[in-house]
């Protein structure tokens, strides 16, 4: 191949790469349907499987965990729960020893049943459980079949393939990958959000042929753009934009240690969002400033029973020492459909979910509590309150607060003073934010769920993703009054939603007077360097 080939997909993670093209290649296999007589030993090669692949998640999981944070190793858990789903088990078996399949078929057919019918509903979330149970399957059918493969890579490559499942991506050392195509995938499919917070490359919708292996490759992991066997003008172009984009890279890590300030001396905080403890050390390395939000549902998944106050307690203090002496703001639990653990009910966004679920389960909130309580002995701890929507939750929570303060003190068991903030992420909240005020120590504006709520669409479902407008000018106002109010009580404003790290909004948030930003680590350094840049 001499001529130059461009091909056109579409942008999954930003960035730019140059090199030669590593095509793998997943054997396409169509298991034999074979009527076995003994059923006992084809269920046993089933079990034997499964386990093998429980395990190979788990390692998978630590693996992820420690190369990308918690946040997204929690992939691996929601497949090893499909693993062990009762209805998927269910089927297979049934399938084996009623319908005397081998255990090939029987997960296959099994899989595709739930993969079809989460793949027909026209909604990201439940699209990417549907990849998840197409990678469980094609996980156990390779363990069943003895064809596990093994990337026996050299040298940094460009990694083409049809479709890579996260845990094929997470076994490949990431110094030996400056990019990955796919023809399959979308920019909210796990492999794809995990190669971004790896910071490599993405490009969708695009098929590498075999033959094209060996070749070398450019390419744009901002425009969609793939370039084979590239030529003079086009590698110059490209050699160019990644000098800059690394010059740009260690620009930013000036940013470090230096406070987020604009150019007349507005000051503005920017603060992390993470998921667990692993996530602390990005935050810290990424020059926060503090930790703005800590998702506290890492406690609460994957696990039958409920964390006990001295599991709360020792999580929660991991986060706080390693947060060195900054400020930790934990959210209580705020379960709902968006965070893949909703109550079945007809609307599960609307119903028994956040703060609802804590005030009504005390065996819930009060161990979580007390851990956040104790784990304030060993810094600057703050507790966030989500899904409030009036005064009379405040005081809820304030009795029970105090009655959880009554039995650490009886008990003789060490805690420390906490503030305590409101989320305002409902335009009920937003209207009576002035009254709200009075009842908390600082406001953390979620921009995702206001958004949500103010135009009554579904953040999620893609199909209604043109009429969902972050920059309304509804949210935009009950924004302006929640900040208004705030600081007419004296009290800070954080905005905490996916609006706090879009530059495009940023300037117009700072002249609304917000006073931080809480972003993911990876978006710190972006963000301080903008902010420094403005003239107000």
């Amino acid at each position: 191949m001499n001529k130059m080939i461009e091909k056109k997909g579409r942008s999954g993670a930003p960035g730019y790469a140059m090199g030669s093209l590593f095509v793998y290649e997943r054997g396409s296999y169509h298991p034999p349907h074979i009527r076995i007589k003994n059923t006992v030993i084809e269920l046993e090669r089933f079990e034997t499987a499964k386990s093998a692949a429980i395990e190979s998640l788990k390692e998978a999981y630590e693996r992820t965990g420690r190369r990308a944070g918690a946040a997204n190793a929690e992939i691996f858990k929601a497949q090893q729960m499909i693993l062990l789903d009762e209805d998927y088990n269910e089927r297979i078996k049934n399938d084996i020893l009623g319908g005397h399949m081998n255990a090939e078929w029987a997960v296959s057919e099994a899989s595709r049943y739930f993969y079809e019918l989460f793949s027909g509903i026209h909604d990201e979330g439940v699209r990417a459980k549907a990849m998840d149970i197409k990678d469980i399957a094609n996980k156990l059918m390779r363990i069943l079949t003895g064809t596990e493969f093994v990337f026996d890579i050299k040298e940094p490559v460009i990694l083409a393939a049809t479709y890579l499942s996260p845990s094929e991506l997470i076994q490949i050392d990431r110094g030996m990958i400056k990019a990955l195509i796919m023809l399959e995938g979308s920019a909210y499919s796990h492999v794809v959000i995990l190669a971004k917070t790896m910071g490599i490359p993405v490009v969708l919708g695009v098929d590498i042929r075999p033959g094209s292996n060996g070749y070398e490759a450019v390419i744009d992991g901002h425009t969609g753009s793939v370039f084979i066997n590239p030529g003079n003008d086009v590698k110059e172009k490209y050699r160019s934009l990644i000098d800059e984009e690394q010059a740009r890279s260690l620009r930013l890590k000036e940013y470090i240690g230096r406070e987020a300030v604009t150019q007349s001396g507005r000051k503005v905080s920017v603060l992390a969002n993470i998921g667990g403890p692993s996530g602390a050390k990005a935050a810290i390395d990424n020059g926060c400033e503090g930790i703005g939000l800590v998702r506290t549902e890492f406690m609460f998944m994957d696990r039958d029973v409920l964390p006990t106050e001295e599991e709360h307690f020792k999580a929660y203090r991991d986060i706080v020492e390693k947060s060195q002496g900054r400020r930790v703001v934990f959210r209580t639990l705020d379960l709902g459909a968006d965070k893949g653990m909703a109550i079945n009910e007809e609307n599960p966004a609307l119903g028994r979910r956040a703060i609802r679920i804590c005030l009504t389960n005390r065996d819930i909130f009060i161990p979580q509590l007390k851990g956040l309580l104790r784990a304030a002995a060993y810094g600057d701890v703050a507790i966030l309150y989500p899904m409030i929507t009036s005064v009379a939750e405040m005081h809820c929570i304030a009795d029970i607060l105090n009655e959880t303060v009554d039995e650490l003190t009886r008990d003789k068991v060490k805690y420390g003073k906490v503030k305590q903030g409101i989320m305002i992420e409902t335009p009920a909240a937003a209207m009576i934010s002035d009254e709200l005020a009075k009842e908390a120590d600082f406001f953390s504006i979620g921009t995702n769920d206001l958004t949500q709520f103010s135009l009554a669409i579904d953040r999620q479902n893609s199909a209604l993703a043109r009429f969902y407008d972050p920059f309304h000018e509804g949210v935009m106002r009950m924004i302006g009054l929640t900040i208004e109010n705030a600081h007419k009580a004296g009290i800070e404003v954080t905005i905490c939603g996916e609006l706090a790290s879009d530059l495009s909004i940023t300037k117009r948030l700072i002249d609304m007077g917000v006073d931080a930003l809480s972003v993911s680590p990876a978006a710190i350094l972006p963000l301080k360097e903008y902010i420094c840049s403005l003239e107000q």
